[in-house]
């Protein structure tokens, strides 16, 4: 106790220094674990601490309150200094990717994605800026490394990759039990829960919806049409009318596409109630959709959620664990299900309207595949229209609906990109547009040329060009991309078929190339387009 006394009462200038070296030693302490694990816990116990300070203080000295909470302050003060100064020397002179090069506050703290992020929503411009000053690795964060290398896609996200889900899948939780599907780090646990979704995706279950698909075309021919031979807001059309959800969504995928770029920060501030007003709606519509579809009881499974549901009730291993991953899950279908597909097909139609020599092309196939018109319409007549899949596949090397992959840990024992070795436990990632855009791979890479997967596809190095819109690996890449291209081939056809595209009067589609938002997912700025019933010879 008496040690105890001497310590509380002295002065201010050693009571900061022990403080700060304390601080330090905290920080040699954590830096070999994954710190976001215990972030709650350190966050719960600096409280507890500063509270513990202020009562020892006056307890142990002459101090009143307020002079215990200004030693308090003293104290914390010193530790954060002392812990923030020592994190900084050594993300700069002594971390494994100090030999990386990159913007000097990017190496100091991930604040600095997030501020770039924040100025525009445009992430991936500053990250091709970096990119063209310091070349094709670049330390975008304190252990985060961004790669503009070919031969990195399949030890990044190949189905072979040795590396892991990094701490970007923290966002919402580190909880197994409690996140979706995309946010499950542990490989074997993502297995298990993806045994429900590969079951509503399955190609025979889809195969016998094909009225269901042609119904769907149906409704947005009629929805074009009541607008055809006028200047159509293209944006709105993608996403059908703006229902308060849908407003949540891009609330949402904003606020991601900025603070995901510090994940652990998203994941304290979604635990303060009111902190995440933002998309609070947009995850309330998305557990009232679960609720809706518990109480219909299909006892057979119609669609991918209605699976969900079914192993849930059946107390299966591999389903979502625990009510709050459903409805975690049911977001996932929402955004990759709905946003993605709408933006993907919206890109389409600019390029209609953009290249009409090409949409000559496709409707001239379409038409030859289909001679009685849209009425001969069906899945295998449009599958069999080669060009159609050439141009969309065209249209997502372009536009991809994610910009940017999910970041990847590398190993343990670290790895080798070509001649550069990438230091173990580094978070790794490549920019998807980027990486299909570069005159390295690609021929005339700026320009929409869908032959560039067809009949051009040996001239023009297709095969040996970087491409992975769908993203690779531990995902729902396999089965999720049949239903996006089934959806993308049933929109677009029907649409060359019935109509002539163009932009409207005024328009000339620059905003919408140039100015997309990377809130994770893609936001398209609005474009006009006009729709003109074509006349069938």
């Amino acid at each position: 106790m008496d040690t105890l006394k001497e310590m509380v009462q002295t002065d201010a200038t050693h009571t900061i220094g022990a403080a700060a070296l304390l601080g330090i030693l905290f920080h040699l302490s954590i830096r070999p674990i994954e710190f976001e694990f215990v972030m709650f816990h350190f966050m719960a116990g600096s409280l507890l601490s500063f509270g513990g300070l202020i009562f020892a203080f006056v307890r142990l000295s002459e101090y009143g309150v307020l002079g215990g909470f200004m030693k308090a302050s003293l104290f914390a003060g010193g530790f954060n200094a002392g812990l923030l100064s020592s994190i900084a020397i050594y993300r700069l002179f002594f971390h494994r990717c100090r030999s990386f090069p990159g913007p000097f506050r990017a190496k100091l703290t991930r604040f600095y994605a997030a501020n770039l992020s924040a100025e525009n929503v445009q992430y991936y411009k500053e990250l091709a800026k970096m990119h063209d000053k310091y070349g094709d690795f670049v330390r975008t964060g304190q252990r985060e490394i961004s790669i503009l290398r070919k031969s990195a896609v399949p030890l990044i996200y190949g189905p072979n990759s040795e590396c892991l889900r990094s701490t970007w899948y923290g966002q919402t939780g580190n909880d197994p039990k409690k996140c979706s599907i995309h946010m499950t780090r542990d490989f074997n646990d993502h297995r298990m829960r993806r045994r429900a979704w590969d079951r509503g995706f399955s190609i025979k279950a889809l195969a016998t919806h094909e009225p269901r698909i042609k119904a769907k075309a149906d409704f947005f021919m009629s929805q074009l049409a009541k607008s055809s031979g006028k200047p159509m807001d293209m944006s709105a059309w993608a996403i059908g009318v703006e229902h308060p959800a849908i407003k949540g969504v891009h609330s949402h995928m904003a606020m991601l596409g900025i603070m995901s770029t510090v994940p652990w920060l998203l994941n304290v501030l979604g635990s303060i109630p009111g902190a995440a007003a933002g998309y609070s709606e947009f995850f309330s519509f998305c557990a009232e959709q679960i609720r809706e579809k518990h109480k219909d009881g299909e006892k057979i499974p119609q669609d991918i959620v209605s699976w969900l549901l079914k192993a849930v009730k059946d107390k299966e291993a591999s389903a979502s664990p625990s009510p709050a991953a459903l409805e975690d899950d049911s977001r996932v279908v929402i955004i990759a299900g709905s946003e993605t597909t709408a933006t993907t097909l919206a890109g389409g139609a600019y390029y209609l309207a953009k290249c009409p020599e090409k949409q000559k092309k496709l409707q001239k196939l379409l038409d030859q595949a289909m001679p009685g018109g849209y009425g001969q319409w069906s899945c295998d007549a449009v599958k069999s229209v080669s060009y159609l899949d050439d141009f969309i596949n065209e249209t997502l090397r372009l536009k991809p609906a994610l910009l940017t992959g999910g970041p990847r840990e590398t190993p343990a024992k670290g790895m080798h990109v070509d001649e550069v070795f990438i230091p173990g436990n580094t978070n790794v990632l490549i920019s998807t547009h980027l990486i299909q855009r570069d005159p390295r791979w690609w021929q005339e890479p700026e320009e929409f040329i869908p032959e560039r997967f067809g009949e051009k596809r040996t001239e023009m190095g297709t095969d040996k060009a970087p491409y992975l819109p769908f993203s690779l690996g531990m995902c729902l890449r396999l089965p999720g991309k049949n239903v996006a291209q089934m959806s993308q081939r049933t929109s677009l056809s029907a649409i060359a078929q019935n109509f002539d595209v163009s932009f409207a009067p005024g328009e000339m589609g620059e905003e919408f190339d140039k100015e997309v938002l990377d809130a994770f997912t893609v936001t398209l700025p609005p474009i006009q387009l006009q729709f003109t019933p074509r006349k069938r010879q």
